[in-house]
C-alpha cells in the first residue's frame, strides 16, 4: 500500500500536465491566410495582417505566392510544427502547416505576434514547395559520423 499510494499520486500529477498545444486562434488565422492567398482574396481587407504586411509591396508579394501554388484545393492539411515564445513585450508564434496536393506538398510557415491587446496579428508568411518523392528534410539523421578524421 505504501508503494501504491505514491504511484497513484505520480500518475495523477502527470495526467494533470499536458504537452503544449497549438493555439486554436493562431492556427485558424494561419489557415485562413493560406486559403485567402490560395484563392486570390483581397488581402488588403484582412484585419489579421500586421502593418508591415499591409503595405502595397507586401500585399503584392503575398498575392504573387498564389502563382507558385499547385492548382486547386489541397487534398489534406496537417500541422507540422509550432513554437511559441513569450516575453515582456508579448508572444510570438511560428506555425508550419503542410498542404498536400497530388503534384506537391506546400509547407507554409505563418509567423504571428500577440501584444498586450491579446490579439494575434500575422507578421510573416513563408512558403516552400516539395515535389512528391523528395526526401523529407525533417527526417535527417540526428547524428552523423564521418569515417575520416579532420584537422581542426
Amino acid at each position: 500500500m505504501r508503494v501504491l499510494l505514491p504511484a497513484v499520486f505520480a500518475v495523477a500529477s502527470l495526467a494533470a500536465c499536458s504537452l503544449p498545444a497549438v493555439d486554436k486562434e493562431a492556427d485558424a488565422k494561419a489557415r485562413a491566410l493560406y486559403e485567402q492567398v490560395r484563392t486570390g482574396s483581397n488581402l488588403s481587407a484582412n484585419a489579421d495582417l500586421a502593418g508591415d504586411l499591409r503595405t502595397p509591396q507586401a500585399l503584392a508579394q503575398l498575392a504573387a505566392v498564389r502563382s507558385a501554388l499547385p492548382p486547386g484545393a489541397p487534398t489534406a492539411v496537417a500541422n507540422r510544427s509550432w513554437s511559441y515564445n513569450a516575453g515582456t513585450g508579448g508572444t510570438t508564434a511560428s506555425l508550419i502547416h503542410a498542404y498536400s496536393y497530388p503534384s506537391a506538398t506546400v509547407l507554409a510557415e505563418t509567423v504571428l505576434a500577440r501584444g498586450k491587446d491579446k490579439v494575434w496579428k500575422i507578421t510573416g508568411f513563408h512558403v516552400k514547395l516539395a515535389a512528391p518523392g523528395m526526401p523529407d528534410p525533417r527526417k535527417a539523421p540526428a547524428v552523423t559520423v564521418e569515417d575520416q578524421p579532420k584537422d581542426v
